[in-house]
């Protein structure tokens, strides 16, 4: 797996800044064949389809690797063949020379970003272990759930994106107006998106569980966890928009107090009283840390209003 980072950098790279010109359709193919390839040679690799050697573990982890590979090579060649529309490759590797100023601003704006996506993947393993200490039966439901919410996650999470794309380059143009007026709309498209989706995931919640071969009790249960995400899924929704919100304007410490920091210091000390120190349900224990969202819409919205994420970055340079 270790061959597959250089690959994933360099891709994430250029996906990421390919996104932030508007150009989406590029990054999403590449992401549908680098799907598609992993799913084709983990069959192939680990079960030795077609006369391949029969290789399990390593099989997926060689068919990870050439993914990462193929969708890596299929974006860096799209973006240096069309540099009409990525005029900023033009030169790019001539010289790796980068400004003094500019290079102690990235890392001044980055490296909050960093921390906090690594205070929050280690926040979030840390919430579930507080859940897993009411027994297997409640890591088997919450399993379930979760990559089933996940699935239906992906609608704000993208939007989520959009704001970072759209309000960014208006920020960028200097448009402060429209990426207010943009960043409302986008948001008020994300919130009414996913309660309508909330709405069919509490409706089917029982009949996704009944997809796995599991016991009664463990399907139950992660019906219940599933309709708790679906009733907070517009919270979650509106605090992600916000999140990127306030990192278009380059407010990086301000999205890392309001999330990893707010994780650590509200979400799991919650979740970890609940499950250790009380006799409430599991259940009641995962609505309750489900529902500390509200605090987060709440923080997000007079941050939103105060306008303190309305600046131009790009200036600066």
């Amino acid at each position: 797996m270790i061959f597959g980072l250089l690959p994933f950098a360099v891709s994430q790279t250029y996906v990421s800044t390919i996104r932030e010109t508007g150009q989406t359709f590029v990054p999403m193919v590449s992401g549908i064949v680098a799907v598609i390839t992993n799913l084709v040679l983990d069959y192939v690799l680990i079960f030795g389809a077609f006369g391949a050697p029969e290789l399990g573990v390593a099989g997926a982890a060689i068919a990870t690797v050439i993914a990462r590979y193929t969708e890596c090579l299929i974006v860096v060649v799209w973006a240096h063949r069309h540099l009409y529309k990525n005029p900023y490759l033009i030169g790019v590797y001539k010289g790796l020379r980068i400004p003094g100023s500019i290079l102690v601003d990235i890392f001044r704006k980055g490296l909050p970003l960093m921390f906090n996506e690594m205070l929050w993947a280690v926040g979030m393993a840390v919430i579930v272990q507080c859940y897993a200490v009411r027994g297997l039966e409640v890591v088997a439901a919450q399993n379930i759930s979760s990559t089933i919410s996940n699935l239906f996650n992906i609608v704000y999470l993208q939007l989520g994106n959009c704001i970072s794309i759209v309000v960014g380059q208006k920020l960028g143009a200097g448009q402060l107006e429209e990426a207010k007026d943009a960043d409302n709309k986008i948001i008020f498209f994300d919130v009414a998106c996913c309660a309508c989706i909330s709405v069919i995931m509490i409706l089917l919640g029982g009949l996704f569980p009944e997809i796995y071969k599991t016991e009664p009790g463990i399907k139950a249960l992660a019906k219940n966890f599933i309709i708790i995400s679906a009733m907070a899924m517009p919270l979650c929704a509106f605090s992600h928009c916000s999140y990127f919100t306030l990192r278009s304007g380059g407010k990086t410490i301000v999205t890392f107090l309001f999330d990893s920091v707010y994780t650590w210091v509200v979400m799991i000390p919650y979740a970890f009283v609940l499950s250790r120190f009380t006799t409430l349900s599991i259940t009641m224990v995962f609505f309750l840390v489900s529902f500390t969202e509200i605090i987060k819409v709440i923080i997000g919205f007079f941050m939103i209003k105060s306008n303190v994420w309305l600046q131009n970055i790009v200036n600066s340079y």
